[in-house]
């Protein structure tokens, strides 16, 4: 049976994009927003919030730090009723475990693991309410294969994995299906840093059997998909997309 357009259509859904100024979040908005969504973009840093909205017209934005409680709760009820909650927000801290500032510990797992499960909280509840929604998480190729240099993203990531199978579990009966996809080395600002110059590059590549990095909108068409009815009976799973990666 053929995917129709109809079927990828998100014309009067609500989508809530977290890290939405930059990166995969900001490939997911760009992607739904040409499928027809109305968006509610999310995000700490309130330029590019400004910057994406001129991008994407007709779409409201709201500043919030995934690492405060209060200002979670605040975005929720900011942005109403949502049909999809894209829980894409973390960030990165790349270095020797043993050089890791006891605060920057605090940080990663404050933002990547607490504030998905806070936020999936937040908005989850008005979606069973309404007996309907669709979570997306974000996780990575990391939950699957550890990493020297990312041990605390990377158990975070895993984190979010399992949460992904454990709320699934509770939430499909109610009519809420959360799912969670897992990119690869995907080049954004995030980790653009990491990949300056050709020997970090070339660094990157080696165990990729596609011999190349991801690009965020391929993230984010894996995120449509999920999202949409077309991929309705996947429930709890977190997807790979990594170019084969965690084969090796």
């Amino acid at each position: 049976m053929r995917i129709e357009p109809a079927d990828l259509d998100f014309t009067g859904k609500r989508v809530l994009v977290t890290g939405a100024a930059s990166g995969i979040g900001a490939a997911m908005a760009e992607t739904f927003h040409g499928h027809g969504a109305t968006l509610v973009l999310a995000d700490r840093n309130a330029a590019g919030l400004e910057a994406m909205e001129h991008r994407l017209p007709g779409n409201r934005s709201i500043p919030f730090d995934q690492s405060d409680l209060a200002s979670i709760q605040a975005m929720a009820e900011a942005a109403g009723p949502v049909d999809v909650l894209l829980n894409n927000a973390g960030v990165l801290w790349a270095g020797p475990f043993a050089e890791m500032p006891m605060e920057e510990l605090d940080r990663v797992a404050t933002i990547n693991f607490m504030g998905p499960m806070r936020v999936a909280h937040a908005v989850g509840l008005g979606m069973l309410d309404r007996g309907a929604g669709v979570i997306v998480n974000t996780s990575s190729q990391l939950a699957f294969h550890g990493s020297a240099e990312r041990a605390v993203y990377a158990a975070t990531k895993a984190g979010v994995a399992q949460f992904t199978k454990s709320i699934a579990a509770e939430w499909a009966p109610r009519g809420v299906r959360v799912v969670a996809i897992a990119p690869g080395r995907t080049l954004t600002s995030l980790n653009r840093y990491l990949l300056e110059d050709d020997e970090k590059r070339a660094e990157a590549l080696k165990g990729i059997p596609l011999d190349r990095l991801a690009e965020a909108p391929e993230m984010a068409r894996l995120a449509l998909l999920l999202a949409s009815d077309v991929l309705g009976y996947v429930v709890g799973e977190t997807v790979i997309s990594d170019g084969g990666y965690v084969l090796l």
